[in-house]
């Protein structure tokens, strides 16, 4: 289970005061959310690495 402090640690680290544009982005089909989960996870056990990694793999490409 990830608790509440998990994700406030994930989104200082990975997305500062963007939490709006990042639920917006949810919303949009835009974020893969098992991959963020996976980051989330990554973080709080202290694979910063591997969080960045899922991090960046869970944005979808968009096609313009």
């Amino acid at each position: 289970m990830i608790t509440d402090d998990q994700v406030k640690d994930w989104l200082d680290k990975f997305d500062g005061n963007n939490e709006i544009t990042l639920l917006t982005s949810i919303a949009n089909n835009e974020v893969c959310t098992p991959s963020m989960v996976d980051s989330i996870l990554a973080y709080a056990i202290g694979e910063t690495e591997m969080a960045k990694d899922f991090y960046k793999r869970m944005w979808r490409k968009r096609s313009d």
